[in-house]
């Protein structure tokens, strides 16, 4: 009885040691976790684009020197131009470009380092960090973003050596005494798109008019580079994208009589306005119905010579 007491003190004791490991392996594991996270985002100017940083812990001192950053951003491949890099917190230049790789075709990135003399950069838990900005030289070309970590365009040497990501390493982002990568992820994503929702117009059929079926061609204008859905209540009839251009069009079948048709546009800054159209469809000979006529046969009898 006395060992049976005694054993009930001893897991006790076992049990609170145990959560006293686990809630100092959590304290541990959530300083090691402090780090930032980037931003990009477009200016009122619609050509300015401006790069930020987060941080999940205030640091001062000599906790806030910097050792090395990287900031790779991702446009979709055309003819993006990095131009006019102003810096505000540390030293930051567009290092390397590269365009349309083979694991990811379709972006071009730019990616910008920092230059190692040891910056003293703010870093605030309540105040974001604004570290450079750049224009773009170029049409705009769509949504601008900072890479993430699932990104199909990775390091991968040596059949990938371009050190393509982000990184930032400073004195106050230690793990047993040594500094590690505390860039975390980004924030405010999708924030820096030059473009803006598409407009559309249906041109034919013209509104109120009758038009001969039951193949009926759909047209009119959109804004370059949008898709095009067009429908009937509920039914889509067809859809198109316009990749060069700004007119849009294709064909669909109608049942005789009156049909309303409505014509969404989309692009990367979101849905445009619909446009819609109503008219009658009258197809020749939808409504032929056989019709009896009387006749009179009259017999002729003919006199023999």
């Amino acid at each position: 009885m006395t060992y049976t007491h005694h054993k009930s003190h001893s897991w006790v004791y076992l049990q609170i040691v145990g959560i006293l490991l686990l809630v100092l392996f959590r304290l541990t594991n959530s300083v090691a976790q402090d780090g930032i996270y980037y931003s990009v985002k477009l200016l009122p100017d619609k050509v300015t684009y401006q790069v930020s940083l987060s941080s999940t812990v205030s640091l001062s001192g000599a906790n806030r020197i910097t050792n090395t950053g990287q900031v790779t951003i991702v446009v979709p491949t055309g003819s993006f131009q990095v131009a006019n890099v102003q810096n505000t917190n540390g030293g930051w230049t567009n290092n390397t470009t590269v365009r349309a790789p083979l694991q990811s075709p379709n972006y071009d990135y730019f990616i910008f380092g920092l230059t190692p003399n040891a910056p003293i950069i703010p870093y605030s838990a309540t105040q974001e960090t604004i570290l450079f900005t750049f224009t773009n030289s170029g049409p705009c070309v769509g949504p601008v973003e900072i890479w993430t970590s699932n990104d199909p365009f990775q390091p991968n040497p040596p059949t990938q050596p371009i050190n393509v990501g982000n990184d930032l390493t400073a004195l106050g982002f230690l793990s047993n005494g040594v500094v590690y990568n505390a860039w975390k992820g980004n924030y405010n994503v999708g924030s820096a798109n030059c473009q803006t929702p598409p407009t559309i117009a249906i041109l034919s059929p013209v509104a109120s008019s009758t038009v001969i079926g039951p193949v009926i061609p759909v047209s009119g204008t959109v804004t370059a580079g949008a898709s095009v859905t067009l429908s009937e209540g509920a039914t889509v009839l067809c859809s198109t994208t316009v990749t060069a251009g700004s007119t849009w069009g294709c064909s669909v079948s109608l049942p005789n009589g009156l049909h309303t048709l409505t014509a969404v546009a989309r692009n990367s800054a979101g849905l445009g306005a619909p446009a819609t159209t109503t008219f009658t469809v009258s197809m020749p000979g939808a409504d032929c119905r056989p019709v009896c006529v009387p006749i009179t046969i009259t017999q002729v009898r003919r006199r023999r010579p």
